[in-house]
């Protein structure tokens, strides 16, 4: 899990719609995303469900100066000011909107998505790969990041081009490396 340190100022962040994910637990799933991240060197990266912060904070304290864009959609459960009170340590960058995604076509090297795509119904799966596609690079990445239990949503990523590059499970929530080819 989290370290000592983490646990402890872990109730600086409130909870959001994690699905039993508990606060140390996402930051131990973030610095597990920071391992990718480091690997893959990248400048733009998109974060897709960006609930309290806590993934966009661990990476931004990891790599100041990596170009990031975190979106969701903020509810009464919790409000955009208040997760831009999280990030106030760090240059942040969050925009309240999701699908369709409100960036140019191949402009990130990475996208991710923690613990989201379970809450859309399979029906609209499809389509939001398409979408995520659509704004990764040519040679990019897609982190999924989600409960075990709906493990074959990656057939949705795999369906528009996507090629899985790694694959692994901790502690019941998946890990999942897709590219994007160089020809799309």
């Amino acid at each position: 899990m989290s370290s000592i340190f983490d646990s402890i100022h872990s109730w600086n962040f409130k909870p959001y719609r994690r699905m039993g994910v508990t606060i140390d637990e996402e930051i131990f799933y973030a610095k597990m995303l920071s391992k990718y991240v480091e690997s893959l060197s990248p400048s733009k990266i998109l974060e897709i469900g960006c609930g309290n912060g806590i993934f966009s904070l661990t990476l931004k304290k990891t790599f100041p100066k990596l170009d990031l864009l975190s979106l969701d959609l903020w509810n009464d459960e919790m409000k955009i000011p208040e997760v831009k009170g999280y990030l106030s340590e760090v240059d942040s960058n969050m925009v309240q909107n999701l699908f369709p995604l409100p960036t140019r076509d191949s402009y990130f090297d990475v996208v991710y998505a923690p613990l989201y795509f379970y809450n859309l119904p399979r029906s609209r799966r499809d389509e939001a790969a398409s979408e995520v596609v659509r704004v990764i690079k040519p040679g990019g990445y897609l982190i999924l990041i989600d409960l075990e239990i709906v493990r074959n949503m990656r057939n949705s990523f795999q369906k528009v081009g996507l090629i899985e590059k790694d694959y692994h499970v901790t502690q019941g929530v998946f890990f999942s490396l897709l590219q994007k080819g160089e020809k799309y």
